[in-house]
């Protein structure tokens, strides 16, 4: 075994999980600073915190972020904003009692929601950004000063909620799992700021030919970090990722003063793996095009009948509206468990028989795209698994980190979060083996709407925002995650088909409500998956085909918009 071969530090693989050598992480602790202060300030809380009278951690563990962030954002070809921020976040997770009963999974009154000072946003703390062994340790050993303080006060009052309770079946409060050794080599944090800029401009400025779009912007952003895990189970763990997003946006208005707004974004693991200026300038030219087409199409009443989604705003639809129910996790002391939670359907069916869904954040492309929730150990160290969630419909299990529930005891490498661990989806595919293409499924669509009597079916082929703009609109630039959003779920162009097979483009409804019964009641699903990349530190992604809903409820957006601009855009000078 050569080290060319592997690219990690190691001697021994056991269980699966790569493990190194003690000599090995002595080698790494000597040329990193911040696994080294960890790593000392960790065997030092270990052996030395405690409060009299008060129950010493059975078990402490310190979770680093170390990140560079750079975002780019442009309009019509002039930069509007240029932003990095360079940081390391601590995460403390310190536990008191034991594995059966600890200081979580309690929710009290007021006290119980927040966690005590650092409980409900798990002890992040700020670190020097330099590599100054005495100032991180100094830091270090203040934010768990302060957490060991708070955990063993919620302890207590975890236990006298508990005696005047009845407590039925509680599983226990963390799982054990074997702890991992594992260091891959480090990110390079520095990203390339200008080549980020050189792009959003050029994207940007593709817009000035075009006056009739009321506001556009081309931002990118990139994301480089090292993240660090050590706890007293003996996991040593450091982990890198990178990765890069362009997003473009474009808002159009209709006389009317309806708002349309479509946008672009393409992931990839580096900047060089982003889409070219000519492959963008197509994507751009389409996107206009499709917004100047919709702007002109007729309103569509109202509707509540058979609908199908196109594959790209299938995955958006199934991420948005069904990927976290999958999350699975015990209930907490002094909360309420919702009745539709998945765990109380374990073996039955909750999609249509000829559907499946697994989460395999092992897989590293999918469709020839980058998996930007690929990983391979999880935020709580454990090993990323391939998950079977449904098998011909049938719920099999949940995704799980080290949070037990009644029914499922163990993680199964799925727990994600910055700052507060919780179970989450990663590289979640819907498929199937019945998958149709595009003319059976449009014919499917026309079938299932004549056995309702209806004289149309309708046809989503992609999603945008309508009616209220989902960002902040000022000089012609747009400001995504300003203003209010939609979760990108509504129609943007929609398609009446009649039974002649012709389309018609219509615009201006929203769903009602998209339901998990909805989901149960699907009719059909294509045969080519959709990948739907969401880039950042918890990065996720969901693919899935086009999908046939039984039934789904469209109605016409009755809102206040405002009146269209009084002059003319000066893009539209001569």
């Amino acid at each position: 075994m050569t080290k060319k071969a592997i690219p990690f530090l190691l001697i021994l693989i056991a269980w699966g999980t790569i493990a190194v050598a003690d000599d090995a992480v002595d080698t790494e602790m000597k040329n990193d600073v911040l696994l080294r202060a960890l790593v000392d300030e960790l065997e030092r809380g270990n052996s030395g915190l405690k409060i009299e009278d008060l129950e010493r951690p059975y078990f402490i563990e310190y979770a680093l972020l170390d990140t560079n962030n750079v975002g780019v954002q442009a309009g019509l070809g002039a930069v509007f904003s240029r932003n990095e921020n360079r940081a390391r976040r601590l995460r403390t997770d310190i536990r008191v009692g034991s594995y059966e009963l600890d200081n979580t999974n309690y929710q009290g009154e007021f006290d119980g929601f927040f966690g005590g000072a650092f409980g409900f946003f798990g002890g992040a703390a700020p670190i020097p950004i330099e590599d100054d062994y005495t100032a991180i340790r100094q830091a270090v050993w203040w934010t768990t000063d302060r957490e060991y303080k708070s955990v063993t006060e919620s302890f207590e009052k975890k236990k006298a909620f508990m005696e005047g309770k009845v407590i039925e079946d509680k599983p226990n409060d963390f799982s054990q799992e074997k702890p991992t050794v594992a260091f891959e080599p480090k990110a390079n944090l520095a990203l390339p700021v200008d080549k980020f800029e050189s792009l959003a401009v050029a994207v940007s400025k593709l817009f000035r030919e075009h006056p009739e779009i009321k506001s556009s912007s081309a931002s990118v952003s990139g994301t480089a970090w090292n993240r660090y895990l050590v706890n007293s189970e003996g996991a040593r763990l450091r982990t890198a990722h990178t990765n890069c997003t362009l997003v473009i946006n474009a808002t159009i208005q209709a006389d009317d003063g309806m708002e349309l707004s479509d946008s672009i974004t393409a992931s990839a693991r580096a900047f060089e793996g982003l889409p070219s200026l000519a492959e963008l300038e197509e994507k751009c030219a389409e996107m206009i095009d499709r917004l100047k087409k919709v702007k002109n199409a007729p309103k569509l009443d109202s509707y509540s009948g058979p609908v199908l989604f196109d594959a790209a705003p299938a995955a958006s639809v199934f991420s948005s509206k069904f990927a976290r129910r999958f999350s699975g996790g015990q209930r907490a002391l002094g909360a309420r468990r919702r009745p539709d939670n998945l765990e109380n359907k374990l073996n039955k069916r909750i999609l249509p028989r000829f559907v499946n869904v697994v989460d395999d954040p092992t897989l590293e492309t999918l469709q020839d795209e980058p998996v930007l929730g690929h990983y391979r150990y999880d935020d709580q160290g454990v090993p990323a698994q391939k998950v079977q969630l449904v098998e011909a419909g049938m719920l099999r299990t949940l995704l799980m980190a080290r949070n037990p529930s009644k029914d499922i005891k163990r993680s199964n490498g799925h727990g994600r979060g910055s700052y507060r661990i919780g179970a989450a989806h990663a590289c979640l595919v819907l498929s199937t083996d019945q998958g149709s293409d595009k003319d059976a499924l449009k014919q499917e669509l026309l079938d299932a709407c004549e056995d309702e009597d209806l004289e149309i079916g309708i046809r989503i082929a992609s999603l945008g925002r309508s009616g209220t703009s989902g960002g902040f609109s000022r000089f012609g630039f747009s400001f995504p995650g300003f203003g209010r959003q939609r979760g990108g779920t509504m129609p943007l162009a929609m398609y009446k088909v009649f039974p002649d097979g012709l389309e018609e483009l219509v615009r201006g409804a929203e769903f009602a409500e998209i339901s998990p019964k909805a989901f149960k009641r699907i009719l059909a699903a294509g045969d080519k998956l959709h990948v739907n990349n969401k880039a950042g530190i918890q990065g996720k992604t969901v693919a899935a085909p086009a999908l046939l809903f039984e039934e789904l409820d469209l109605a016409e957006i009755d809102r206040d918009f405002d009146k269209p601009p009084v002059l003319p855009s000066p893009l539209a000078r001569e």
